[in-house]
């Protein structure tokens, strides 16, 4: 049978009595505006379960268990969501739509998709390479140093601007209006409008070769810089890799493969010579991708940003690698940002090096431990042991624990049974569950001068898109001031993405945002604060004080890296100060508009 229609299930969904849900299988009771029951998923005495009746979202304060409205009868009820939404459409008296496949041919209705992708990716390549409208993107490729060859091999392409093209050239394909809803190419509130407009195209393959997805990197105009397929019949994001199918045969060869953080990073290494290299298609890299991973190979080597967002990344990155069973070890980005920027200025031999700048995983945490934390200090000693627990739990070896441990002690002066004993007392205090659970350590890390704290922990940046997604009616004019870069932690930055996804798809509400997250800890964030009430007062307070504190840290970091330049500017001699004048000029001009702007934001200066 086909899906069900996005439109049928938001009827769905705005004709439900949420709280009546809830209470057929829970006895609630309301509490400071929320209500609360016994969880039905753990025994406990006392109400730890906690529902959001407006949200249509619930949570466990004791099992940490969380979802929507769907995954409780999910749960509860052991049925698929197909079922769950069929339960609720009876309740709500629906008459679901579905896509209008026929029933039991689903098979041919993958067969029909790949087909679409694959003459879709030949169109979007040869306007690409033909087409003077893609003139700009072929001039961003060029400066990113991406060669025709690699532009042939991976099939790169460009959607065009108009947004009207899309539509008409699938139709004049005889593909069906019904079958192009359901295709993740197009909005789902709009059959006609697309995903995809003004953007250099990754296609997206399996390990065969078939394409099922892509990728598009915004050339210009509004919305999300990169933005994927949405999942499909033969797509799911958490579990595919960009470039897979290229990399198969190098990875194998060499047993190790390379994750980077992007599309643009992991086609630089390819650019480079270096083959075995794919990229996650989200924000983060799944537990599901690093199986697949661990299925061809034993190592893999993490590539991800050299400033604090892809550091912090890194941390994730090792414990979910190393959950599957795999040796981790951790590119040093000395040369520049990223891989792409190292391609873009010093060329690919720089590239190539970088992989002669990796360290094992222990020493990466170590490096991590003793920036973060005053590790000449017992607190610091105390907090980098703590830093280190998300590691030890996802490690699948006593031996491999043990030798971590020792390792770790020693570089910090740490005594390695106290540490060990902390760590086996910390997962007792949570109940023999492991702390790790795909997201980073949630030990309280020292916060920088920027405002940023430990990943996984209660950060500024989490509070503030934690009440955007609340209320993610406010998106658009926190989007118009804030860039997801401009957020330190990143599960805050996972939330900006779901957001911008969601605005995407035209949809609104919390559960559908938070369908598009992929950072579990970022998920389970809000839906604790959803089922605790506590940014209910106040939100648009929440949400006007963060867009003005995350601008002021950006215009602040902004100003810090113009006053280096200007001093480095500034100390040159002869003929280079003199060349380089105009330059400083325009520099302390641009430092002065800065103390301008961080001056009205702080109300330093009369409106």
């Amino acid at each position: 049978m086909g899906k069900v229609t996005s439109a049928s299930l938001q009827e769905v969904l705005d004709k439900t009595n949420f709280l009546a849900i809830f209470q057929e299988k829970v006895r609630l009771q309301k509490k400071g505006g929320k209500w609360w029951g016994l969880c039905p998923f753990h025994s406990e005495k006392t109400p730890s379960f906690s529902v959001d009746p407006d949200r249509g979202l619930f949570y466990c304060f004791g099992c940490q268990k969380g979802g929507s409205t769907i995954d409780f009868l999910m749960e509860t009820e052991k049925i698929s969501f197909l079922e769950a939404v069929t339960e609720l459409a009876d309740k709500a008296g629906v008459r679901l739509q579905f896509d209008g496949s026929a029933p039991g041919n689903e098979s041919s209705e993958k067969t029909e998709l790949y087909s679409l992708y694959d003459k879709l990716a030949e169109a979007f390549h040869w306007i690409l390479v033909n087409s003077p409208a893609a003139s700009e993107a072929r001039a961003v490729l060029l400066k990113r140093k991406i060669p025709n060859q690699l532009i042939e091999q991976f099939r790169l392409g460009y959607a065009p601007g108009d947004r009207t093209w899309l539509y008409r050239f699938l139709r004049s394909k005889s593909f069906s209006e019904d079958f192009l809803a359901e295709t993740g190419l197009f909005s789902s509130r709009s059959r006609e409008f697309p995903l995809f407009a003004n953007r250099i195209m990754f296609p997206i393959s399996d390990a065969r070769g078939r394409v099922i997805a892509f990728g598009g990197r915004l050339l210009s105009g509004e919305g999300p810089k990169y933005i994927n397929s949405p999942d499909t019949e033969i797509f799911h994001k958490q579990e595919n890799l960009f470039a897979i199918d290229k990399a198969l045969p190098a990875m194998k060869e060499s047993n190790t493969a390379l994750v980077c953080e992007g599309y643009m990073d992991a086609l630089s290494f390819h650019a480079a010579g270096v083959s075995y290299a794919v990229a996650p298609l989200g924000t983060a890299f799944t537990q599901r991708q690093a199986q697949t991973l661990h299925r061809k190979v034993d190592k893999v080597l993490l590539c991800f940003d050299s400033d604090e967002a892809g550091q912090k990344a890194a941390e994730k990155g090792c414990c979910t690698a190393a959950a599957a069973g795999m040796e981790v070890f951790v590119l040093k980005m000395n040369a520049g940002k990223d891989a792409s920027e190292i391609l873009e200025n010093y060329g690919a031999d720089a590239l190539k090096k970088v992989l002669e700048c990796s360290i094992s995983s222990v020493d990466f945490y170590t490096r991590r431990a003793e920036l973060l934390f005053d590790v000449g200090t017992v607190e610091g000693k105390v907090k980098a042991s703590s830093f280190l627990f998300p590691y030890l739990d996802a490690l699948d070896s006593e031996i491999k624990r043990n030798a971590v441990i020792e390792t770790f002690s020693r570089e910090l002066g740490i005594n390695p049974a106290s540490l060990y004993a902390d760590y086996r007392k910390n997962a007792a205090e949570n109940g023999g569950r492991d702390t790790f659970a795909g997201q980073p350590s949630t030990a309280p890390a020292r916060e920088s001068a920027q405002g940023g704290g430990a990943a996984g922990g209660r950060t500024a940046d989490i509070i503030f898109m934690t009440a955007v997604v609340l209320s993610p009616e406010s998106f658009p004019r926190v989007r118009e001031a804030v860039r997801s870069d401009d957020l330190d932690d990143p599960r805050a930055r996972d939330l900006y993405f779901a957001l911008e996804e969601a605005a995407v798809r035209e949809e609104k509400d919390t559960a559908s945002i938070l369908s598009y997250a992929d950072d579990e800890s970022a998920k389970n964030f809000v839906l604790s604060k959803a089922a605790g009430g506590e940014l209910e007062q106040g939100i648009d307070r929440i949400i006007d004080d963060g867009i003005r504190s995350v601008r002021i840290r950006s215009l602040e970091k902004a100003r810090t890296r113009l006053i280096s330049e200007i001093g480095r500017a500034s100390r040159g001699d002869g003929e280079k100060a003199s060349e380089e004048g105009q330059s400083v000029m325009e520099m302390l001009r641009q430092k002065m508009q800065l103390d301008s702007e961080l001056a009205h934001l702080k109300g330093e200066v009369d409106e």
